[in-house]
């Protein structure tokens, strides 16, 4: 019972990853893009790749999250690698926007710890597979 709680908010904790990209991606047209008038064509371009570039990263990162948390549920206890490296870039880059940029990016921390406590728990724990 307590590996499906765990395995649930790792779930959740990656699809909000996932869900943050596509709103990460909305607020190119409806904030920032308005926001560089006057701004050179070029640097603009290159604003929004970068911008469409890190929703693309948050995508990816939230997708393979969700197929590792598959995988351990199967029994591979190799891959928890994959969400303490995400995690571990989450509060970094997290914690850094926060104290510099704004308090929304404590967001990104606490998605980290949840990273962080919920493969610990299920490296811990033995039994049924995760609910996924």
């Amino acid at each position: 019972m307590i590996r499906k709680l765990w395995s649930a908010v790792f779930l959740l904790t990656a699809i909000s990853i996932v869900l943050g990209a596509f709103g990460h991606a909305s607020q190119w047209e409806r904030h920032i893009h308005p926001a560089l008038t006057g701004v050179a064509p070029a640097t603009v371009q290159l604003l929004a790749l970068i911008w469409y570039w890190v929703s693309g990263t948050m995508l990816v990162f939230g997708l393979m999250l969700i197929r590792t948390l598959q995988r351990m549920g199967r029994g591979d206890r190799n891959l928890r690698f994959v969400p303490w490296l995400i995690g571990a870039f989450y509060a970094v880059n997290g914690a850094y926007a926060a104290l510099t940029v704004g308090p929304f990016f404590w967001l990104f921390v606490v998605q980290a710890l949840l990273l962080f406590v919920c493969t610990w728990a299920l490296q811990r724990t033995t039994g049924a597979a995760p609910a996924t």
